[in-house]
């Protein structure tokens, strides 16, 4: 089995990538290199250019895909490429909804013309807005606090007009809070460790008591798998599934285990609250449960010790 990964350089899709090649499957790449976590990047680039199962291809999704780009047979597309960030997109909008819906569009084109029927696509928890309600049958959209939420929200609209008049087959992924060994660097799980690692505090937008269902890498990879497991041989499906860690973990709590794992004190600045985050995410992995199969989250404070201990050893090139 074949597999075309987008964003195969990302955080995401560079885990991903050393799962199915570790299991044996043939797996292409694409990805543009564009992403602010400059260092993180390349660490995942090094690593990647060494599998044996691996094809990279340098491609910006904003332009199309041609047909010959990739001559051998494409099984099943999991699309992982995207401008990630909330806060981000308040800034740069436009930038935000080209890179996360045309790019998706030229995708969609591309799998048309190579008669690819299978797409696994991420989606986000973001798409829930302010909501104390995260089961997947709800109508999404209604409390939408940013740009990105919105591309999110599209994409999975999209998805569902190509099912209907292309008949493929789509899945949804709607992440919540990924974190994990060579992350996102503007994410706060990883953001704190670098500020204290420079100037010896952290800058925090409004009050320690928001919360989130911090998921760790390896889990979500897991899903995944079991999704792909579950719906190869299916001949129609268009679904979207949570995929997060069931327990919320507050600010508060993270900070903690900063201050006690992290070999350097620091203090804490307080700036207004962003407007574009929400208060809460608490992800409901009752479908999923349900459908594909029940699995064990990683205890957070054991998932953010290890990332921590990576950051020392990978980062700062220390023995903690």
């Amino acid at each position: 089995m074949n597999f075309l990964i987008t964003g195969s350089n990302g955080f995401i899709g560079f885990h991903l990538v050393n799962f199915l090649t570790s299991k044996g499957y043939k797996v292409y790449g694409i990805d543009n290199l564009s992403s602010t976590s400059k260092k993180t990047q390349k660490l995942r680039s090094d690593i990647l250019r060494k599998k044996k199962n691996f094809i990279f291809y340098n491609h910006d999704l904003k332009k199309k895909i041609k047909k010959k780009l990739i001559k051998k047979k494409i099984n099943c597309i999991i699309h992982l490429a995207a401008q990630p960030g909330v806060r981000f997109s308040k800034l740069w909008p436009n930038e935000t909804l080209e890179n996360n819906i045309k790019g998706y569009i030229n995708l969609l084109d591309f799998a048309k013309s190579k008669n690819i029927k299978n797409i696994f696509y991420a989606s986000s928890s973001s798409v829930y807005g302010n909501s104390n309600n995260f089961n997947e049958k709800i109508l999404a959209g209604n409390n939408l606090t940013s740009v990105y939420a919105v591309s999110k929200l599209t994409t999975e609209l999209i998805s569902n007009v190509y099912h209907r008049l292309y008949k493929i087959n789509f899945v949804g992924l709607r992440f919540f809070t990924v974190y994990g060994s060579y992350g996102r660097e503007d994410m706060a799980y990883y953001k704190f460790l670098n500020q204290i690692a420079t100037n010896k505090k952290i800058t925090i937008y409004g009050k320690k008591n928001f919360k989130r269902s911090f998921t760790s890498v390896s889990d979500v990879v897991l899903c995944i798998y079991k999704l792909l497991l579950f719906f190869k041989n299916k001949k129609k499906f268009n679904n979207i599934f949570n995929i997060g860690n069931p327990e919320e973990i507050s600010l508060r709590t993270m900070i903690s285990t900063i201050k006690l794992n992290f070999p350097s004190r620091f203090k804490e600045v307080y700036l207004k609250e962003d407007l574009s985050d929400v208060d809460i995410t608490k992800s409901n992995m009752t479908l999923f449960f349900k459908k594909i199969s029940k699995i064990k989250f990683m205890d957070f404070d054991d998932g953010y010790k290890t990332f921590i201990d990576w950051y020392c050893r990978h980062i700062l090139k220390c023995k903690k």
